[in-house]
Formats: structure tokens, sequence, C-alpha cells
């Protein structure tokens, strides 16, 4: 999510507007899908068949093994064993306005990926393993590093707990499961599932029309395709 920088814009649109406008400025500007491009790079040496085809595999184990697990274990399980997998990498910053948003399979088969890619894999293998579907979302966040004076940048994370009140956040950065409302350094500003965005981490979702996040809804059409 390196590429995709809150701008200075809706910094400041947040005072004029409100906190609506400013989610909805976000949306806009960072989740356009005109400003992503969304591709999966193979291992070397195996062809992208071949790798997806092992990253599946590896997917389904790990379905397995959450399942055994009760909704708790569950949680702290795929969290450590994505956080073990995954080795951060940020997407090229020699494109300006690219971000990746890649599929589990595509994560696993690299074994890197950026805090997104980090966020979507831990929602599919939640959802794969029997975690209820309303008890996972994604949360696209401003992070602020307590010890230090740099300013705040672009995070995604997972949240996961049923039912969904204060839920724990499952991060690439901060590998405790913590709730949501202790991490001081997470700004909420919209979080989404499957079907649906809300504002920060509201009951009630936005309408419809301004619900679409097209890199998302291609990323779940290419899982769809690739998990079954």
């Amino acid at each position: 999510m390196d590429a995709c920088l809150v701008p200075s814009a809706a910094k400041s649109g947040a005072c004029r507007c409100g906190r609506r406008a400013f989610v909805r400025h976000c949306m806009a500007t960072c989740l356009c899908a005109s400003t992503f491009r969304i591709t999966a790079e193979p291992l070397e040496g195996e062809s992208p068949e071949a790798d997806l085809t092992r990253a599946r595999r590896e997917f389904g184990a790990l379905v397995v093994a959450a399942r055994a697990l009760d909704f708790d274990r569950r949680i702290a399980f795929i969290n450590v064993e994505v956080n073990q997998r995954i080795e951060y990498v940020a997407d090229p910053a020699s494109v300006p306005g690219a971000d990746v948003w890649s599929t589990p399979c595509e994560t696993l088969a690299r074994g890197a990926g950026d805090c997104e890619d980090f966020a979507i894999t831990k929602f599919f293998l939640l959802l794969a393993s029997g975690h209820p579907q309303h008890g996972v979302r994604l949360l696209y966040a401003r992070y602020s590093r307590i010890d230090l004076q740099a300013a705040p940048v672009p995070h995604m994370v997972a949240l996961a707990q049923w039912p969904f009140v204060d839920p724990l956040v499952m991060d690439s950065v901060n590998p405790l499961l913590i709730a949501l409302s202790r991490r001081d350094d997470l700004h909420p500003i919209f979080s989404f599932d499957q079907s649906a965005v809300w504002q920060q981490v509201d009951a009630v979702s936005m309408s419809p029309r301004r619900s679409g996040i097209r890199p998302w809804r291609t990323t779940l059409a290419r899982a769809g395709q690739q998990l079954h």
C-alpha cells in the first residue's frame, strides 16, 4: 500500500467537508481502478500455473488446520502463519500510483507482499476455515508510529471477532492480536468485506453507490477462480 498515499488534498478536505466527505475522497483517490495495476509475479524457475497450484495446496492445508481450532485460536493461528510465511515487500515505487492487490494464492506463490496482501490472505483464510462472514473485515487506515514523529502512512489490516464488537487487529506490522480500541497507532478510514463498505468500522454500511472498490472486486473474482 506504499504507493497509495493519502494525498494532502484529502487531509485538508477533511476539515472542510467533514468525515464522510473525507472517506469518500480517500476511496475515490486511493482506490480508483484507474490508479491500480493488479498483477502477480511468478516465482523464478516455475510457471505461473505451477506457482498457483502449489499455493492453492498450501492455502488448503492452512484451512484444514484452522478449522480444527475454536474462533479465538483460529484467529491467532492464521495471523501467525501468514506473518511467518510471507516476507514484507513494498509495491514498486518506480510506478507512480501503482499498487498491487494480490489474491491469497498469488501472495503465497510469491512468498512476499505488502500490508494489503497480508490482510487479504488472512481475510480469505478466516472465511474458508468457517469464521462467520460478518465477523471479518478489511480495514483501510492511517498508521502512526507512536515512537516517531513521521507523518501517518496508509495501512491495511484484517479485523476479526465474533460478534463483531471491538474486533482484533490482524496486522503485518504489530504481530500481537490487540483490540482495535487499544490500537492508538491506527486511525480507521473505512472497512469493507466481500459485499459492503463501512465508514471506519460503523455498524451500518454506506450506500451501494459509494461502496464499490473496483480493485477489490477484481481481486475477489480472481480469487474465486484460483481457489475453486
